[in-house]
């Protein structure tokens, strides 16, 4: 360990040397806090910019949700017109299907089906429509 004066016995070459001396420690001290936090910055975008992109991606590949508005016809129920529309990679069952139909056309459970009423009904595609 060097022997250091005290401030109060330095000269004034000492002291002027002592204050620059600290001068440059503060300084790069500062610089390498403000390096340190860009560089914690641009890792928190490269990760919230890769978990963005990786959502997109396997949202883009599942295919689009739309919903198309169709006429019931004599003697269709909603397990028929689930057969037409159903994509069972985004649906479990049947039933999830039927009650997201119910859901959207405001449907009780007991309901029956009339020719001639128009339902909107859920389905997917891999086309992108404008």
């Amino acid at each position: 360990m060097r022997g250091q004066k005290s401030v109060s016995r330095m000269n004034n070459g000492e002291l002027r040397f002592y204050r620059c001396m600290l001068r440059l420690r503060r300084e790069r001290r500062r610089r390498l806090l403000i390096s340190m936090f860009a560089m914690l910055a641009i890792t928190c975008v490269i990760i919230t910019g890769s978990i963005y992109y990786s959502s997109i991606k396997s949202h883009a590949g599942s295919g689009f949700k739309y919903y198309t508005s169709i006429t019931v016809e004599t003697g269709e129920t909603l397990w028929s017109l689930a057969d037409d529309y159903i994509d069972y990679e985004h649906y479990k069952d049947k039933n999830r299907y039927i009650a997201e139909v119910q859901s959207i056309n405001h449907l009780d459970g007991s309901c029956t089906l009339m020719a001639g009423q128009t339902l909107v009904v859920p389905y997917y595609s891999d086309e992108y429509v404008e």
